[in-house]
């Protein structure tokens, strides 16, 4: 069997069998689209990739997209290979396929040096802890805004661009520094993870999704920000960041846009809220429940991998 990296005619037939699952809400020329365009993004040209196993006829039986993640671990740089959209053909389920394309994947990475392996599960842990995987906790939580009186918090608020990312990734190590495991986000990360939801937003019908980046400035720099998903059901705090070691600044941020149109009421908020990110004097963390995909990792050298809450910091906008 060969594994192959999918473009062409064989995308096209993954992405139509993939589709009634990732859809997104998306037609299927849009679905395809926004797969396309992830990949020619700065970042996903030399980070993504969409493979294929090919059994000895040439025909696919299974597929998944495959990430190189740079990551911080136990205090050292090193990569994590991750996968993503793993699916079988169904008329080829039951004979192993996606083991061998997961085993296949996770040799290749080790030989290139990679630490370990990391993918949401959809279908639940017992299948990839076959494979080695291990749940990492990720919890999701309500994001309750205690909303000023008299009005929105008088500070200077404009939405982001992309000057202010590198003083985005200095308050990402700065609050991930205690860790045992992170993705290193640097300015091409972030802009990929912006850019994904940005196309997703635009692809979809009209209103369905919004994305918002704004960022508080202070003497020209950015000093707290918040990238927020909306839709109808609320609002998804995709990241967020704060030089203020209470995360006052981006409590009043958070202040400042449910001020922006009353009238609509306050929404529902929730996030994936990193445990040692502080949360700000503003707001109170509610309802928390384990996120909806189980995050798995899979060691490929002697590492002990993290497991624990407490050991990760790790926002929606890096989901995979």
């Amino acid at each position: 069997m060969q594994l192959v990296t999918a473009d062409g005619e064989l995308l096209e037939q993954i992405l139509d069998a993939t589709y009634p699952i990732w859809q997104e809400g998306l037609s299927r020329e849009s679905y395809g689209r926004w797969n396309v365009a992830q990949r020619r993004t700065a970042w996903g040209r030399d980070h993504l990739q969409r493979l294929a196993l090919l059994d000895d006829r040439g025909e696919w039986v299974a597929t998944a997209k495959r990430y190189t993640w740079p990551v911080r671990l136990d205090g050292r740089d090193a990569t994590m290979c991750g996968l993503g959209a793993v699916f079988t053909r169904p008329e080829w389920r039951g004979r192993g396929y996606a083991s061998e394309l997961i085993e296949r994947v996770a040799d290749d990475a080790r030989a290139q040096g990679a630490a370990v392996v990391g993918l949401f599960s959809e279908i639940g842990e017992s299948f990839y802890r076959r494979l080695g995987f291990e749940p990492a906790s990720l919890d999701e939580v309500t994001v309750a805004v205690d909303l000023k009186k008299g009005g929105a918090p008088a500070m200077l608020v404009r939405a982001g661009e992309a000057r202010d990312l590198p003083a985005l990734v200095a308050m990402h190590d700065t609050r991930s520094s205690g860790v045992r495991f992170t993705i290193r986000r640097d300015a091409g990360i972030i802009e990929y993870a912006l850019a994904k939801k940005r196309l997703l937003a635009a692809l979809g019908a009209p209103g369905v999704r919004q994305i918002e980046f704004f960022v508080v400035e202070e003497a020209t720099v950015a000093v707290a920000y918040a990238v927020v998903m909306v839709t109808a059901g609320g609002w998804t705090l995709e990241e967020a960041g704060d030089r203020d070691p209470h995360g006052a600044r981006l409590g009043a941020l958070l202040q400042v846009l449910l001020a922006r149109e009353p009238s609509l009421g306050t929404p529902l908020i929730r996030a994936w809220w990193p445990p040692a990110f502080p949360v700000p004097p503003q707001v109170r963390l509610t309802d928390r429940v384990p996120a909806r995909d189980v995050f798995m990792l899979r060691p490929l050298g002697d590492i002990r991998v993290p497991t624990a809450a407490n050991d990760l910091f790790y926002w929606r906008s890096d989901y995979f």
